[in-house]
């Protein structure tokens, strides 16, 4: 009715459930081409994951990551004090790879992994195999886990949510303030904004 062709090359098929494993015929278009089923699909940077619940992956995130880790690394990383590179490092690599954290569905083992990741990329730069010794040297300067980025992170999402005036997201209102609020009552019961939060969460973890 629109006159609009779907472009099948750049479509994909892709199923969440009990029977996401079911095969399926493809989905032909009414311009000839078909529309495939596939186990993952990318959208907007995100990777969706097929299986019975909504996943997402972040391997290609983590990739990235360690491909601006190595660039750093090459270009400063012998002249630089390591102050300057934990700079550059949380101001250009871990936005690549906290992208969209704030808005997917995270599982406990992918939090676990995007720790490793820089947990990795930190053993690199201070040239040791400990996790210990890492984690002495994150807390010397001062830099957070990934779980209190993301929780920071996600809670500055949903306040920019629950302001917006876009009528689609004052529908879903009360569910950001439900999820805004727990995440704060996890850290303190006092805490009623994002810079509050950051602020508790670096002194509890500093102290």
């Amino acid at each position: 009715m629109l006159d609009m062709q779907l472009n099948t090359k750049k479509s994909t098929c892709i199923r969440f459930g009990e029977r996401h494993k079911v095969s399926c015929a493809g989905l032909a278009s009414s311009s000839g081409g078909v529309i495939n089923w596939k186990n993952t699909c990318r959208y907007l940077g995100i990777y969706f994951v097929s299986g019975c619940g909504f996943s997402c992956s972040f391997d290609y995130a983590k990739s990235s990551h360690f491909r601006s880790f190595n660039v750093i690394l090459s270009k400063v990383g012998r002249f630089a004090s390591e102050k300057v590179v934990i700079s550059l490092i949380y101001a250009t690599c871990l936005p690549v790879l906290l992208y969209s954290t704030e808005a997917c569905r995270i599982l406990v083992r992918d939090q676990c992994s995007l720790e490793f990741t820089v947990t990795r990329s930190l053993m690199k730069l201070f040239q040791t195999s400990s996790a210990n010794i890492v984690q002495d040297c994150q807390n010397f300067f001062r830099l957070l886990p990934i779980s209190n980025l993301i929780d920071i992170r996600t809670a500055r999402f949903l306040e920019d949510f629950t302001i917006n005036k876009n009528y689609v997201c004052r529908l879903f209102v009360r569910n950001a303030q439900c999820s805004l609020a727990k995440i704060f009552s996890t850290y303190s019961p006092d805490i009623v904004s994002t810079c509050n939060l950051r602020s508790v969460i670096s002194d509890v973890f500093f102290e």
